[in-house]
């Protein structure tokens, strides 16, 4: 890689960032630049003709959310791109799957899969590979902060097995998938999926919050409903990914600024 292009500059693609601070970067923007744009040179989102100059030769990294019109009139900008990594996720898999691998069946149920399914393909048609992330934190995102903040609230008995990947483990699967040939499918997460109220109970004690209220039936956001497991070991062998973090503990002891020790 001889530099990098953001399309959209959010959690991970900063990570990205840090993952390869010796390369130039561009990144795109809807708005006035902010402090995420320090490393990045910014470029305006509705300045085509740049885009299209930045993408020339550059790793491309994609991680704005579907739309169902954004992504193919940019997907026509990076023909000229060295690589191509689109960040999905492993909500196009159904809800109660239960164990997930790169080879399980995805599921257009909804109008969150039914997008990231289409944007996938178009992606993929212009050579992208696939990054299916599932939920991500790290210093300024995740658990930690929305159980600080007292909007978390458990979805019933939290029985459901979540998968989750640290910020900067989930730049290592982009950066595989920037080297990996043209339209790989990557699945993302750490080795440790895990029941919703048992990483729950963790932070809390870690960060010493209290244990958050329960939410029942409606109230329960759909993104909370789910049970996938995330079996990536397929993907971890196959692009020589190696986790820093390889189960919620070591990272959100890391985010607390803890040893990490075993268990």
């Amino acid at each position: 890689m001889e530099r990098l292009l953001f399309f959209g500059v959010g959690t991970i693609a900063s990570a990205v960032r840090r993952a390869l601070p010796a390369l130039p970067a561009a990144g795109t923007t809807r708005s006035a630049p902010d402090r995420r744009f320090d490393a990045i040179a910014p470029i305006a989102a509705n300045d085509t003709a740049a885009i299209r100059a930045a993408a020339n030769g550059a790793s491309v990294v994609v991680s704005f959310p579907p739309d169902g019109h954004s992504d193919r009139a940019w997907s026509e900008l990076v023909a000229g791109a060295a690589s191509v990594a689109y960040l999905s996720s492993t909500a196009v898999y159904p809800a109660a799957a239960g164990i997930v691998s790169e080879g399980s069946a995805v599921s257009g149920d909804g109008e969150r899969a039914t997008l990231r399914l289409a944007a996938e393909q178009l992606w993929r048609e212009a050579g992208a590979s696939i990054v299916r992330l599932p939920a991500f934190y790290g210093v300024s995102t995740g658990l930690h902060v929305s159980l600080a903040r007292g909007t978390f609230r458990l979805p019933g008995d939290g029985r459901n097995v979540v998968s989750r990947v640290h910020e900067d483990d989930a730049a290592r699967f982009v950066c595989a998938a920037l080297r990996a040939p043209p339209r790989s499918l990557l699945l993302a997460g750490d080795e440790l999926p895990a029941p919703v109220a048992e990483v729950v109970e963790f932070v809390c004690e870690l960060f010493d919050l209290p244990a958050p209220a329960r939410s029942e039936g409606e109230q329960i956001p759909a993104s909370l409903r789910a049970s996938r497991y995330v079996d990536n070991r397929a993907t971890r062998r196959a692009f020589g990914v190696s986790l820093a973090y390889p189960t919620y503990r070591e990272g959100y002891r890391a985010i607390r600024g803890q040893p990490n020790s075993p268990g």
